[in-house]
């Protein structure tokens, strides 16, 4: 049998060429992310250091403090420890850094300040003037100012005039302002850092265990957001997992309905071996040899593919910032390994079905059935087709019922729709008669033949139209449910962000995460209007199974809790609230009374009374803490320490009786070129670009589901493909049939055009019943957590999917059709004239 699976691989490579394809893209696919997702764990991809990239050392707070016996790290600092400092400083050199917010009126985006003797660690180089002598003198990283002229500067708490001394050339990883050391400490007292020139174990010994000394590439923990390269090498994982789960489905997917496509086609070989003598298990043996062969070879081009597949999807992520800028995707040995065990194992899985089927037709029989398809389903179809549709069903009814927050986790629901496309896809044969009656009714209707051919074609080769419809089924069921769960999970967060805006409108930092009091000055200044500074901050307190968990909170004042936010309160009041209160939502299992010991996001201890709870949404863990002010009091005095405003962002409420439109221009000139912009409050809470999208995760969480389309679309594209051109040693028989009966040249193109359409449509109309059950199941789990559920049918994707599998398939049926009408109908058919 080895022999002859050797000769069978060698006489009919034609019409296995459509498997070996869709096989061998597989393997690169997979190989490809397999590399990807390794990048992403490689140790290579630490990021230099920048800030402090010319120190022998950097000597930084800790950032473990702990939360009872847990520890975890924290995202904000307070700075060094005087005594730490004053220790590390008298014991090696040491410059000491301080950050803090300084912004020059009209000069584009928020600046950051640093003293001036700081600035030849990170790479800063004076162009022209002079470093900062006094107080009054500062140095501007870029353009935008000379020498010797006389700029504004908006700290933390002040508005005051500077002297530009001197310009260095800009860096890309902030935009900065210098000032002289001595004013440097009068605006922030806090020593953030210090930048150490001397040896790094004396430093070490110095700091002792008080503070964290880094040296090497570890002091890219001291660049500005150091973990903003790591969380985008994490979600670049993550997105790959979910990428390559989704490829390897599509692939066991289309090399089987390929494979079972084949093995129909060599029903009279088949026929004929078991004829001769060849018993079932033989002929099982024979598609297996054959399809170990076809997977060892496609295994061998898919893992040659891979590195330049690998490379450019790495130019791709980085392109749409899903993947820190300097990504690259080496060579490695493992992903390539797993991707080569691929192929010949999709191959076998592939395979099986069909030729146990193959191998249980009697040999009278066989040569009946090689004349037309009496029997489309077997037993063992029908079985797997209902299990995975059941499964999929009781999937969705399970998180619907049981964890209804969890269908806003995309992976987790991504399972259930691939089962529902599975079972779509596996009982597709039964579904091909009557969608084929059904769309072909209208040419019916007509009194031409074409229509009847098209229809008449389907219904006879009811396997062949179901494996063309079922990487049509795949693409256009993966783009309605993905990007439908998608766009409801952002519109729905959009909605319920709306639904509890109070305010009129909203002032927030055009970047960074702080706005100057300067700013809430101004504000309040305006006529007709009430401000409600805020801060958004993280908490982190044990939660549920003693786990650490942070959660997400606002910073604000107890009088101000309700004015600019709508709260759907379950318990308690906020009524008459205190300093240090806590309103928290039902996900953090606790009553109104109950103490809670947290620390702030900078480590500060704290104690807070729950005064009330309020509704869960799809942003579960959320809490409003009390303070009596932003910039002081018992509870945040720790954590805005330094003389640092830490106010995030004003709502504005609108006054009765004024005019919204003359606040909007009021607002807008009296903070115009202070780092801020005002934006319409319901814009805020919903998204200011208007598609639902609120933010950089959900910006990359959505292209990383297109991302995952584009690949599986790909390949469902060149496996529609390779299978029309499997079909097309069939049809060319059929076709030189009709022409022996009379129809013209263009009638059988157009009969031919019209089955691949219908193929497609075979393909569409269950894709989106697909499409229509999962967004239902997701609308009813949605339903079960907030009332703002707002559903999204992406119906522009959905046609764009449907028309790219058409305007594949349309070509890929063409080229064969034209081939076949140049030789002569008899040739073409079999026949002697």
């Amino acid at each position: 049998m080895l022999s002859i699976a050797f000769s069978t691989l060698r006489r009919r490579r034609h019409a296995l060429a459509g498997t070996f394809v869709a096989l061998s893209l597989g393997v690169a696919m997979t190989a490809a992310m397999g590399l990807a997702l390794a990048a992403t764990l490689s140790p290579a991809h630490q990021p230099e250091p920048q800030r402090f990239a010319d120190a022998r050392a950097v000597i930084l707070p800790e950032r473990l403090p702990s939360v009872g016996p847990l520890r975890r790290p924290l995202e904000a600092s307070r700075g060094l420890p005087p005594d730490v400092a004053a220790r590390v400083r008298a014991a090696v050199p040491a410059v000491a850094d301080r950050t803090f917010p300084a912004h020059v009126v009209g000069d584009g985006p928020s600046s950051v300040g640093h003293p001036w003797s700081v600035a030849r660690f990170g790479g800063y180089r004076l162009t022209a003037g002079t470093a900062p002598r006094g107080s009054g003198e500062i140095v501007l990283a870029g353009g935008g100012a000379r020498p010797g002229d006389r700029v504004r500067v908006v700290t933390a708490t002040a508005e005051r005039a500077y002297t530009v001394s001197g310009l260095t050339g800009p860096v890309g990883y902030e935009h900065a302002v210098f000032f002289a050391d001595a004013e440097a400490a009068r605006l922030s007292p806090r020593v953030d850092a210090l930048a150490v020139t001397g040896s790094p174990d004396a430093a070490r010994q110095a700091a002792g265990t008080s503070a964290r000394v880094l040296t090497g590439d570890a002091r890219h923990d001291a660049d500005p957001d150091p973990d903003r390269e790591r969380r985008a090498l994490d979600d670049t994982g993550v997105l790959l997992g979910v990428a390559a789960g989704i490829t390897g489905f599509v692939a066991v997917f289309v090399v089987a309905s390929t494979f079972a496509l084949a093995v129909a086609q060599r029903r009279r070989e088949l026929a004929l071996l078991r004829v001769i003598g060849a018993t079932p298990r033989q002929v099982r043996r024979m598609l297996t040899a054959e399809s170990l062969l076809l997977g060892v070879l496609a295994s061998v081009t898919g893992c040659a593919l891979a590195p330049l597949c690998a490379r450019f999807l790495g130019r791709r992520l980085v392109d749409h910032r899903l993947a820190p800028s300097g990504f690259t995707v080496p060579l490695s040995a493992w992903p390539l390994a797993i991707a080569f065990l691929t192929g010949p194992a999709v191959a076998l899985l592939g395979v099986v079905a069909a030729s146990r089927r193959a191998g249980r037709v009697r040999p009278a029989e066989a040569l009946r059935e090689s004349s037309v398809e009496s029997r489309v389903m077997t037993p063992v179809r029908w079985l797997l087709g209902a299990a995975a549709l059941g499964s999929g069903l009781a999937t969705m009814a399970a998180t619907a019922i049981g964890d209804p927050a969890s269908a806003a986790n995309r992976k987790g629901y991504t399972p259930a729709v691939m089962l529902l496309i599975t079972g779509a896809a596996l009982l597709a044969p039964v579904l091909v008669p009557w969608l084929a009656r059904l769309l072909t009714w209208p040419l019916s209707r007509s009194a031409g033949a074409t229509g009847m051919l098209v229809r008449e074609n389907a219904l006879a080769a009811a396997r062949r139209t179901a494996s063309v419809a079922a990487p049509v089924l795949v693409t256009v069921g993966l783009a309605g449910s993905l990007l439908g769960t998608s766009y409801s999970v952002d519109a729905t967060k959009a909605a319920e962000a709306r639904q509890s805006v109070r305010s009129d409108f909203v002032v927030r930092p055009t970047a960074g995460d702080a706005v100057s009091d300067v700013v809430l000055e101004r504000v309040r200044a305006v006529p007709g209007v009430d401000a409600v500074p805020s801060q958004r901050t993280a908490l982190y307190a044990i939660g549920d199974g003693g786990r650490l968990r942070r959660y997400e909170a606002e910073i604000v004042r107890g009088s101000d809790l309700g004015r600019a936010a709508r709260l759907d309160l379950r318990a308690g009041s906020i009524a008459g609230l205190g300093e240090n209160a806590l309103v928290v939502d039902e996900e953090w299992g606790r009553r109104p009374g109950d103490v809670v010991h947290f620390r702030l996001a900078d480590g500060t201890r704290a104690d807070a009374r729950v005064a009330a709870v309020m509704k869960s949404g799809l942003d579960d863990g959320r809490a409003y803490l009390t303070s009596g002010s932003l910039t002081g009091g018992s509870l945040t005095g720790g954590y805005l320490a330094g003389g640092t405003s830490r106010v995030g962002r004003i709502d504005v409420i609108v006054r009765p009786g004024t005019d919204r439109a003359v606040v909007a221009r009021d607002l807008r000139a009296t903070t115009q070129g202070l780092g801020v912009e005002i934006v319409p409050a319901r814009d805020a809470a919903g998204g200011a670009d208007g598609t639902g999208r609120t933010g950089g995760t959900g910006r990359s969480s959505w292209l990383g589901i297109l991302v995952t389309l584009g690949i599986a679309l790909a390949y469902c594209g060149i496996s529609i493909a390779s299978t029309l051109a499997m079909a097309a040693a069939d049809r060319s028989r059929d076709q030189a049939v009709l022409r022996l009966s009379g129809a013209t040249p263009v009638q059988v193109v157009c009969a031919a055009l019209g089955e691949a359409v219908l193929a497609v449509c075979v393909g569409v109309v269950p894709a989106l019943g697909v499409s229509a059950v999962s967004l239902a199941g997701f609308w009813v789990a949605l339903s079960r957590v907030t009332g703002a559920t707002s559903l999204v049918v992406p119906w522009l994707p959905l046609a764009a999917a449907a028309a790219a599998c058409a305007l594949v398939a349309l070509p890929a049926t063409l080229v064969p059709t034209v081939s076949s009408l140049r030789s002569r109908p008899g040739a073409g058919a079999g026949l002697r004239g």
